[in-house]
């Protein structure tokens, strides 16, 4: 069974590559442009990755030869419009897409919904990318509303999904 941890500096390199792997696996159908390029290095350079390793917490899943296999990005400080008071963002939660079905996304997702559970977590997912939608919706993801993702001109819509929080606020 992969190990779950919390990720650690020396886990970014490998971060950064299972991130753009998955990223162009997922989102990338006509090649790589050298907007994608930008965007990739933009968001998963391991200096990006360690900023906000530093501020939030991530969480990565290794393999029994401790190969990096699945990682959860978190961000409890993002906020939008329409979104639950203190709801949690699920940035990223990617596996690699040979480990996909095995129920390796499903612990990632109950980590991450466990990190705050009296907060409510939400995600946005491309509303092309049908395997993501239908593990959320499984999972209990509600629809909360729409978002736009845009790269190089092009606008991709994006559904907000949500998950209240697993236990009440104490008061």
């Amino acid at each position: 069974m992969p190990e779950l941890r919390r990720a650690a500096e020396p886990d970014l390199p490998s971060i950064g590559a299972l991130a753009r792997w998955v990223w162009c696996d997922r989102y990338v159908e006509e090649g790589l442009t050298p907007a994608v390029a930008r965007y990739l290095d933009e968001h998963f350079a391991p200096a990006v990755l360690g900023a906000h390793l530093a501020q939030q917490p991530h969480w990565v899943a290794k393999s029994d030869d401790g190969a990096l296999i699945g990682w959860v990005q978190l961000d409890a400080g993002s906020a939008g419009p329409d979104l639950p008071a203190g709801a949690v963002e699920l940035q990223r939660l990617y596996v690699l897409p040979t480990q996909q079905r095995r129920g390796l996304g499903r612990r990632l997702l109950r980590q991450a919904r466990g990190q705050w559970p009296a907060r409510p977590l939400w995600l946005s997912v491309w509303e092309g990318n049908g395997d993501a939608l239908r593990f959320y919706r499984r999972e209990g993801g509600e629809v909360w509303g729409e978002t736009w993702f845009e790269l190089d001109g092009q606008r991709h819509r994006n559904l907000v999904l949500g998950w209240p929080p697993l236990e009440a606020r104490r008061t």
